[in-house]
């Protein structure tokens, strides 16, 4: 992983807005590991005008945030429901790459197909980074 230092030092800067009761959900061990192994000179600029999904954090600091998520703070029923998110995100994405990089489709001329769809049912995708950066939000606005 790419910088895991400054990462760590983002993913504390992070867990510390969380409240107590979340931040004593996180054991000790990862709290040392990520002390002993970030960047002391890394400054994260932190803007707190902006909610934590305009912050504009790389993956790699989402994913140990994903997983700090899914592994101390979430119940029995919303880990099922991130990894449940989380499958069909990378679905979704294996599909798009399939699709773009389909050798099949590279030298067909693209048809436009003009379809007007009417839904009396607003269906709300959301990615599963979405619903991370949404649960401490919530946490942090309490």
């Amino acid at each position: 992983m790419e910088n895991l230092d400054k990462r760590l030092t983002e993913v504390e800067y992070i867990l510390k807005k969380l409240d107590k009761e979340h931040i004593n959900k996180i054991p000790k061990e990862i709290w040392d590991y990520i002390k002993e192994n970030k960047d002391e000179s890394y400054i994260f600029n932190y803007d707190s005008s902006k909610n934590l999904v305009e912050q504009n954090l790389s993956i790699n600091t989402i994913s140990i945030l994903t997983y700090i998520n899914i592994k101390y703070l979430l119940n029995e029923d919303q880990k099922k429901e991130m990894i449940e998110l989380l499958r069909i995100d990378e679905s979704v994405a294996e599909n798009e790459k399939a699709k773009l990089y389909n050798s099949s489709n590279l030298f067909k001329k693209k048809e436009i197909k003009q379809t007007e769809e009417i839904s009396l049912i607003e269906v709300k995708k959301e990615k599963w980074y979405e619903r991370v950066f949404s649960f401490f939000k919530n946490i942090f606005n309490r």
